[in-house]
């Protein structure tokens, strides 16, 4: 996956309080779906996309409050840095201390640049 890519997940606000939950210690599922708001479903579709991205890992098992033994995640993603200079938009992240850094030259992309909402027509 590309830092383009890897950064659209960090803007959901959801993926990006787990990953920001999970940079300290590790949370099993449960814990994050309560902490962060959001049904368990939604939050383990979140883990599976954020654990393919390679921003998300499984640190350890733990026990649940039912007894039973769970997983538990912790956050790989050390920063991320978007940067707008000189028409040209650089995203930097880090993952377990490994750099990836992309960029767009908006010289070559200007329609990027431009968004004009419809407006209709009074009479």
């Amino acid at each position: 996956m590309d830092p383009f890519d890897m950064f659209n997940l960090v803007l959901d606000k959801h993926t990006s309080r787990i990953l920001d939950l999970t940079s300290d210690r590790p949370f099993n599922a449960g814990e994050l779906s309560e902490l962060v708001g959001i049904p368990l479903a939604a939050c383990y579709r979140r883990i599976r996309i954020l654990k393919g991205a390679g921003l998300l890992k499984e640190d350890s098992k733990v026990q649940s409050e039912g007894g039973k033994s769970v997983s538990a995640y912790k956050s790989t993603m050390d920063s991320a840095e978007v940067v707008l200079e000189d028409g040209r938009l650089r995203i930097q992240m880090s993952v377990e201390g490994k750099n990836a850094q992309d960029e767009i030259d908006f010289s070559t992309e200007a329609s990027m640049l431009w968004w004009q909402p419809s407006r209709k027509k009074t009479e």
